[in-house]
């Protein structure tokens, strides 16, 4: 039998609505018998009085013999007021009355059923090789989850180095009419190129898997944020690719490309507009004496001793030497045209940055050093 055809859902509900109907009904007859076997008459659940012997109440002394009544005759007399018989039959017809349309409710989810069933089983019909595939092959459970997780429209055709391509290799060639017969070998091979029920995903998990396959080529990534479980996605995206996904230049990060990250590199001397080579310059070598000497004044050898200020206005006015000397061979051999005005010679910019570089760094050294020299260095003893 073909599962996919089968309704145990509808099965299984119409056990459940046969079993409330008969208990229920049961229930009905049993308070029934029991009212009128019980008090001898129907009137367990009529309101007024009845006629079956009633016990003497209890006379109150503190009231001279008069009858008293106390709470547990209240609450029999409300009792009384209860369902009644009327209520009873009431209840039984509203009773029926729900499971009549769950009973129609149920009859039209099974013609939906059987419906979409037909139709599954028809379109089943209209591809040859998925006919009489033997279970040798691929087993009918299986077969069915394959079909679930792969488009309508690559039933007939599927694509190569998929499931579904192999189970129609196989099923061409092996089957009734077709080869009966397989060698072991091969045999071991089909079972080992076939997927088994548990190798399928299901149709969710792989929509989810080329969902996130497709945003990946898209250049697309989700952002997720870490908690103690493991990651949780805030649905937000990071383009974090170009339009080409194999081309490394144009990876995209939110330091590379964010807005904030992009104003700062822009405002830094090198790149801001509006500077000639010699403000560039300038700016950037007294920027970077003024710190290079802080390491060498700290930590370095002679930090416990009074002349680590002077050692490290050396050591920073030697790396000042060196990074221009390395900044003059550069522009003049791969001569940058970056900072080049009409008419200057290849790298005439550059090099002048690179010479202003030279004093503005001496410069900083310069001032870093008499800073310390005149608030005093205080070295400690490690």
């Amino acid at each position: 039998q073909d599962s996919s055809l089968s309704l145990p859902g509808v099965r299984w509900s119409g056990i459940m609505r046969d079993l409330l109907g008969i208990t229920t009904a049961l229930t009905l007859a049993a308070i029934v018998a029991c009212n009128v076997l019980l008090t001898g008459d129907a009137s367990a659940f009529v309101s007024g009085f009845s006629h079956a012997p009633q016990l003497p109440t209890p006379l109150s002394p503190s009231t001279g013999g008069l009858v008293e009544t106390s709470a547990a005759s209240q609450t029999l007399a409300s009792g009384r007021q209860a369902l009644g018989v009327k209520g009873l039959i009431g209840f039984g017809m509203g009773f029926g009355a729900l499971l009549a349309l769950a009973r129609g409710a149920s009859i039209a989810r099974r013609a939906e059923g059987s419906g979409i069933a037909v139709k599954e089983k028809e379109e089943l019909a209209k591809v040859a090789y998925l006919q009489n595939i033997p279970r040798s092959v691929i087993e009918q459970e299986t077969l069915e989850k394959l079909l679930s997780i792969t488009p309508r429209e690559e039933w007939e055709n599927p694509p190569e180095r998929s499931y579904l391509y192999a189970v129609k290799t196989y099923a061409e060639a092996y089957g009734a009419g077709k080869a009966t017969k397989i060698g072991w070998w091969d045999y071991i091979a089909m079972k080992y190129i076939l997927p088994g029920t548990d190798d399928l995903e299901t149709k969710k998990s792989n929509d989810d898997f080329q969902k996130r396959e497709d945003l990946r080529m898209a250049g697309k990534v989700t952002m997720e944020v870490p908690v103690a479980a493991g990651w949780v996605d805030t649905g937000a995206l990071i383009q974090w690719k170009g339009k080409e996904p194999f081309a490394g230049d144009l990876v995209q990060t939110p330091v590379t490309d964010g807005r904030w990250s992009k104003q700062y590199i822009a405002n830094m001397a090198f790149y801001r507009e509006g500077l000639k080579p010699w403000q560039r310059g300038i700016e950037i070598g007294m920027a970077h004496g003024y710190f290079l000497i802080g390491p060498f004044v700290s930590l370095g050898p002679l930090r416990n001793t009074p002349e680590a200020a002077t050692v490290g206005l050396l050591c920073g006015c030697a790396i000042i030497g060196i990074v221009s000397v390395g900044g003059l061979i550069f522009g003049t051999t791969i001569k940058p045209t970056r900072f080049d005005r009409e008419g200057d010679k290849p790298a005439a910019g550059f090099i002048e940055m690179i010479n202003w570089h030279a004093l503005g760094g001496l410069g900083g050294a310069g001032f870093a050093h008499a800073l310390l020299t005149l608030f005093g260095w205080v070295h400690a003893t490690f």
